[in-house]
């Protein structure tokens, strides 16, 4: 496959994981908030279809990753396998977001045990919220550290693109950083 190919399937399977992202995120809501299982058992029909896109969102994940290999590969081994290596373990947190919410749905469906399976579904989402934090956030940031410094390294885009990249993996690990110690940035 050429480079340019090669560009292009990643360009589109980054395009795939955003809008799967965006819009499995929006639609899986109901299961991941303070009241969790009445708005998922509300919901189930959009919670579902979330998960689903969430399940797309971590496939394009691991695909961009395997497609852009070989060309990092040839500028940088190491740096090629850690970015794979961060891909799939960012889809697998994903994977665990995903999981978590779904498992918040069946426990809405248990008719009448509301209160007695309230703390288990707190602690579902609570689950979500970490392994968010740590997978498409963290590990995705420290990705996108590894994936712009070859980038930027081997010239294969232009040098403001690298350096933008950079920056915002940085910028994305702070953030997280201060969210995972219960600190808000303004």
């Amino acid at each position: 496959m050429t480079e340019r190919m090669t560009a292009r399937i990643t360009g589109i399977a980054f395009i795939v994981a955003s809008v799967a992202a965006v819009a499995g995120g929006a639609l899986i809501v109901p299961a991941t908030g303070s009241d969790a299982l009445a708005e998922a058992a509300a919901h189930r029909v959009r919670v579902v279809s979330g998960a689903l896109l969430e399940v797309v969102l971590a496939l394009a994940v691991v695909a961009i990753a395997v497609v852009v290999y070989p060309v990092l590969k040839r500028r940088n081994e190491t740096m090629a396998v850690g970015y794979l290596g961060t891909r799939i373990i960012e889809a697998g947190l994903i994977v665990a977001t995903t999981i978590s919410a779904l498992a918040v749905l069946s426990l809405s469906q248990a008719s009448g045990q509301a209160a007695a399976v309230e703390p288990l579904a707190d602690t579902l989402v609570a689950v979500r919220e970490w392994a968010y934090l740590l997978g498409p956030q963290l590990v995705f940031s420290v990705s996108a550290l590894i994936l712009y410094s070859v980038l930027y390294r081997a010239r294969l885009v232009p040098t403001w693109l690298s350096v933008w990249g950079l920056a915002g993996g940085v910028l994305l690990i702070v953030r997280t950083g201060f969210e995972m110690y219960d600190r808000d940035l303004p």
